[in-house]
């Protein structure tokens, strides 16, 4: 298979996009929608001008021509090519990053990668947090040093150092002393 890439610019949130915001459709050569996933149901339920009706759902995403010659390409019988298209330009559109890939004659698999704001507005206000770091965080708010740390979870001090310093980071903070503070501003270490 061939990769090519349609007359969009790569956008640098791509290479951000989580997976979780991955949404999937598989279309037919015309863009109908023949299965998709939850978070592809989600998509539309949220932007439902990607989605008409003409008998049938059709997924569309402007510009429609880009992705319509996409689609064509991974349907091809004889010669399917994925292409990588990466809207830019549009602040207010929620695509990152649109795949098209040849799933099996006459029909691709669109994946979507898309920015969420409701979820990204959640996580800037209460950044998710592993298991493991909220343990670390626990016991450094209990006191403890990074050693005692690495023992009561059974885990090396580099160990702890990551998962101190992936803290540090989603809190946005310099030092464990100061993630503990923000964590119970937060109000991330009660419960």
């Amino acid at each position: 298979m061939t990769n090519m890439t349609a007359s969009f610019q790569t956008s640098e949130q791509t290479a951000h996009a989580r997976t979780e915001d991955l949404a999937y459709f598989d279309l037919d050569a015309d863009g109908r929608i023949l299965s998709r996933n939850a978070m592809a149901q989600r998509f539309l339920n949220m932007n439902p001008q990607c989605v008409t009706y003409n008998g049938a759902k059709i997924f569309t995403v402007a510009p429609a021509e880009p992705f319509l010659q996409a689609l064509k390409s991974a349907c091809d019988r004889f010669d399917p090519i994925s292409t990588v298209l990466s809207p830019i330009g549009n602040t207010d559109d929620p695509l990152l990053q649109i795949n098209v890939l040849p799933l099996r004659v006459g029909v691709a698999r669109v994946v979507l990668f898309w920015s969420h704001p409701e979820r990204d507005a959640e996580e800037a206000i209460y950044p998710k947090l592993t298991a493991r770091e909220r343990a670390v965080l626990e016991l450094a708010a209990s006191g403890l040093r990074r050693d005692r740390i690495a023992h009561r979870l059974n885990i090396s001090l580099p160990t702890v150092d990551m998962h101190s310093r992936n803290l540090r980071r989603k809190l946005s903070v310099m030092t464990t002393v100061e993630a503990v503070a923000v964590a119970m501003k937060m109000r991330l270490l009660e419960g």
